[in-house]
């Protein structure tokens, strides 16, 4: 597909060509990095450098083969994909077994088989499908926000993911403000009153609790607080980017000055025992910063940064003037969870949806 959009590069628009500009330019520099670990072994660097590439490539690839449809075969797609993950939600509920256990539809045994997790590895991924799945569903179907933001807001609570939870309030509260400003005060007070109970239910009871389950008995926040902290010393030490070939050896080298940076500011508070067999040279089973953002920092540094905030600024600049609720929460969904919890390099819902997005935007600028 990439030879393809490549043979007729002369017809994409200027913004799938800075995607392809962007990505060529961050391979190339990838080889320049090489001589900033040399104290490593070129093959082994090479190596996973190597993976991370073919890794990344889909998600460009996903993004640019999608805008080259048309509108009406992306609504279409998009419908048949949200009733398919409704279908696995639904399989997951009822019958738990059929995703948790290994056979030829899944390859690996669940985590956690009290969580919900579709056919993904694990219920955080999951969320992130799910939600998106509703929001293209319900924007498609044109249903009224109120009734499915609170749908929604419960079905995604069952899965246990706190990410998903989390960022998707998050998401519909900033685009509730941004897209219900001029809306009548009454119709704003009623529906604050029937939203923020069921928020503040979710946070101060069950939320809390499994966060504080988290810091005091398992890793998985030492783990992800210390990650995410070395993806922003690496941006110190490496401005350019340590590249794909640089990603490994970036953690090993930022990741120890990360955890004591961390352990200073919060003394005998977190349990690192997880997160220090990260940086043990060699080792690459689960190292990475959880999250397509911080990856992205090690990997492209400041030029990633450059690229990033030009094309938040440019979905702003397009959402701003459209005012579309539903667009507007997908998109701050998509940047919460891509910022906090999803690596979304491999999750190709992501590019998807943000093509789905920029389409959307486009037809109706041109209606």
């Amino acid at each position: 597909m990439l030879l393809l959009i490549l043979t007729d590069i002369r017809k994409l628009p200027a913004f799938d060509l800075n995607v392809i500009k962007f990505f060529f330019l961050t391979l190339g520099l990838s080889f320049v990095s090489l001589l900033f670990f040399l104290e490593f072994d070129t093959g082994f660097l090479i190596d996973r450098g190597s993976r991370f590439v073919l890794i990344v490539i889909p998600t460009f690839t996903v993004f640019l083969f999608t805008m080259r449809q048309s509108m009406q075969t992306m609504v279409t797609g998009c419908f048949i994909l949200s009733c398919m993950i409704f279908l696995i939600y639904l399989v997951n509920l009822l019958a738990p077994s059929v995703v948790n256990t290994p056979s030829f539809l899944q390859h690996n045994a669940a985590f956690s088989p009290h969580r919900m997790r579709g056919f993904t590895l694990e219920a955080s991924t999951f969320a992130f499908q799910f939600v998106l799945a509703c929001l293209l569903f319900c924007h498609i179907k044109k249903i009224r926000p109120l009734y499915s933001i609170i749908a929604i807001s419960l079905l995604t609570f069952i899965t246990t993911s706190k990410g998903g939870v989390l960022s998707f309030m998050l998401a519909f509260f900033l685009s509730y403000i941004i897209c219900f400003f001029r809306v009548s005060t009454k119709v704003k007070y009623l529906s604050s009153a029937l939203l923020i109970p069921l928020v503040l239910l979710a946070s101060q009871d069950s939320i809390a609790a499994m966060f504080a389950t988290d810091i005091q008995k398992y890793t998985s926040v030492a783990t992800r607080s210390t990650i995410s902290l070395t993806a922003i010393v690496s941006l110190f030490h490496y401005p350019i980017g340590a590249g794909y070939f640089g990603f490994l050896p970036s953690i090993y080298n930022c990741g120890p000055i990360a955890m004591d940076i961390l352990d200073y500011l919060f003394p005998n508070t977190f349990n690192y025992s997880e997160v220090m067999k990260y940086f043990v040279v060699g080792q690459v089973k689960g190292v990475g910063t959880k999250t397509f953002l911080m990856d992205w920092l090690i990997i492209g540094g400041m030029v990633f940064l450059f690229f990033y905030i030009k094309a938040i600024r440019y979905f702003l600049n397009k959402l701003n003037q459209k005012k579309d609720f539903y667009l507007y929460v997908m998109f701050l969904f998509v940047v919460v969870s891509t910022s906090f919890y999803i690596p979304a390099d491999g999750h190709y819902i992501a590019p998807l949806v943000v093509a789905y997005l920029m389409k959307s935007l486009n037809e109706k600028r041109l209606a």
